[in-house]
């Protein structure tokens, strides 16, 4: 594994744009997932003068002494993972990005951690957590983010911003698909307590059919992730930001192709400063079936759901947007409609 230049990055992926593709992604080129992706198994402690500033910020220097002096690996770690939980819950703020109540495998948000990072100068140092870290949110909105942050990027480029997006209606029929299904048995609802994606199940669900539930979609200004698409158009525009699609990282297991993967692995590594970095092995290795929110891992699956009244709909009511993240144009053909 060749390490990049760049040890903290932030990656803005839409909700159903295959997070869990540039989740693996960043993971084969050395980062610690944070935030909308997390991490599996023990934490590395890379740099421990590292991880001695960010103890020392959350708990004061006696109590970090403390427990680096200790031999009990377990209580270091729970502190630790503590104030990453922390961490999170404050840049999830300072990003303007939602969070839910709770996530699998995250543990509790200590609030009164939270209080006391939201106020110390050294935690809005976006490094201030050891090791190679990538923070993952879903939308990164300029109404919303810390000034301090997005003028601090804009000055120096850092962190690095990756965006990743998807073709708008595949969005739509992912998303719809996701809500309405049930969970498997022996696994945690994937919905979670985000409340916009528990309000729009019910919802969902109490429609007869897929037709009415892309009409909905396409006409209800407050459907998750319409607006979030709209306000994250800057980051697919602005030089700085290096863009990734769903289309081109799901390769052939999904109806790409391996040579449209491997250049986008390539485009990361390179933006990232990683020039030894083996694309073609990463490439391979992304497509993960068994992930959290994974169901069918395909491009252009609106087309077998789509008729034209939701094309005309989509072109109506979201057609800049559907055109940007590379939507095709309405064809009004019945025989585009297959799979």
């Amino acid at each position: 594994m060749a390490a990049a230049a760049d040890s903290h990055v932030v990656v803005v992926s839409l909700r159903k744009s295959g997070t869990h593709l540039i989740g693996e992604v960043m993971k084969a080129l050395g980062y610690a997932p944070f935030g909308a992706v997390r991490a599996s198994g023990d934490v590395e402690f890379a740099d421990p003068v590292q991880v001695r500033r960010l103890l020392e910020v959350a708990y004061g220097p006696e109590e970090a002494a403390r427990l680096l002096r200790g031999h009990d690996r377990t209580a270091l770690a729970a502190a630790f993972e503590a104030v990453v939980a922390a961490l999170h819950k404050v840049w999830a703020i300072r990003l303007g990005a939602p969070t839910p109540l709770s996530l699998p495998g995250v543990p509790g948000v200590d609030a009164g951690l939270v209080g006391r990072l939201l106020c110390a100068p050294e935690a809005a140092d976006f490094h201030l957590l050891p090791g190679r870290c990538c923070w993952f949110v879903h939308q990164l909105d300029l109404t919303a983010a810390d000034p301090a942050f997005l003028n601090t990027w804009l000055d120096t480029g850092r962190p690095r911003i990756i965006f990743n997006y998807r073709s708008l209606p595949d969005i739509l029929v992912s998303t719809i698909n996701f809500l309405v299904r049930d969970a498997p048995p022996d696994r945690p609802d994937p919905v979670g307590t985000f409340p916009d994606h528990r309000v729009y199940r019910d919802i969902l669900r109490s429609l007869p059919d897929m037709d009415a539930r892309l009409h909905l979609a396409l006409t209800d200004p407050g459907f998750p992730g319409m607006e979030t698409a709209r306000r994250s158009l800057w980051l697919l525009r602005h030089p700085a930001v290096c863009k990734v699609s769903f289309e081109e990282l799901i390769g052939p297991h999904g109806g790409g192709t391996s040579i449209a993967q491997q250049a986008a692995v390539a485009r990361i590594a390179d933006f990232l400063g990683n020039h030894t970095a083996h694309t073609a092995t990463i490439a391979g290795q992304i497509f993960n079936p068994n992930s959290f929110t994974f169901h069918q891992g395909r491009t252009g699956t609106w087309r077998e759901n789509f008729g034209p009244r939701h094309e005309e709909l989509l072109q109506r009511n979201h057609g800049d947007v559907a055109s940007a993240y590379g939507a095709p144009a309405v064809t009004n053909s019945p025989a585009c409609y297959g799979p």
